[in-house]
């Protein structure tokens, strides 16, 4: 079962029972009756409950969207304080993801833990003026 739904999984015109939208989504029956309890607009006037394809996507995307957490100029996403935090001392280190993505790691000033942050190579720059950025050495020396 997937993490994050994919609302694109529902075509937007059709109209799924709970057990059709469920099987379209990778998700259980339960979680779709859960989603119609925290607002998903459906047809409940009779059984079996009716939803909209459109209804499931702008749901979807509700919740993804309300579960973002922009992170400020000199911030760090740590997972254990579930927001953005500034690094101790402000110090990063710097790893390449792929060609065109990095990754800042640093500790958390509230909790010690480790706070990453997802950046392009067009932010470098301006990230550099923030923070204090010192490479990782390559592991295969």
């Amino acid at each position: 079962m997937p993490k994050r739904v994919n609302p694109m999984a529902v075509k937007a015109n059709d109209t799924y029972d709970v057990f059709e939208a469920a099987r379209a989504l990778k998700v259980s029956p339960a979680t779709i009756r859960n989603w119609i309890k925290d607002d998903l607009e459906a047809m409940t006037a009779s059984k079996p409950y009716l939803i909209l394809g459109s209804a499931i996507r702008e749901y979807i995307r509700a919740k993804k969207a309300s579960a973002r957490r922009p992170l400020k100029d000199d911030q760090l996403f740590c997972p254990s304080c579930r927001t953005g935090r500034k690094p101790n001392g402000m110090r990063v280190t710097l790893s390449a993801v792929s060609p065109k993505t990095d990754i800042l790691k640093g500790v958390c000033e509230h909790c010690n833990g480790t706070a990453t942050r997802m950046i392009s190579h067009k932010q470098h720059k301006a990230l550099a003026a923030t923070f204090r950025i010192s490479t990782e050495p390559d592991s295969k020396a």
